[in-house]
């Protein structure tokens, strides 16, 4: 079994695993990055520092609710800090481990699991590295 943060981000709602060191806190300023729109929003800070800001609305091709994100959850993808711009925070939730997969989200009972490898790999395709 694995700890998950259980979020909604636009239109879905899945589950973030729980990696360590995990923070909720309410999006503040915001520093464009040239070339990182739309997943890269900037760089913002959080419990004193600058951490990436990642809109994970585009990879998920949610519809648009016109609700922009308020909140953030910092937390590990790959052993880098991020912060993920997310609309509500449900709570944690435990739920088995997940097979192996290469989609974004991968199904679970009780819904889905955002694969954060498969993450990783999009900022580093968006960022041209």
């Amino acid at each position: 079994m694995m700890g998950a943060l259980l979020v909604r981000v636009q239109g879905e709602r899945f589950a973030l695993p729980l990696s360590g060191e995990q923070a909720i806190a309410e999006l503040g300023p915001v520093s464009p990055l040239p070339h990182g729109e739309p997943l890269l929003r900037g760089l913002t800070t959080l419990q004193g520092r600058a951490v990436p800001l990642l809109d994970l609305a585009p990879l998920l091709g949610t519809p648009g609710t016109g609700e922009e994100g308020r909140l953030m959850v910092l937390t590990s993808v790959e052993g880098d800090r991020v912060a993920l711009l997310v609309n509500e925070v449900y709570g944690v939730t435990s739920l088995p481990s997940p097979p192996p997969s290469t989609a974004l989200l991968i199904d679970m009972p009780g819904g889905p699991l955002l694969n954060t490898a498969t993450l990783a790999r999009e900022l580093r395709a968006s960022l041209g590295s």
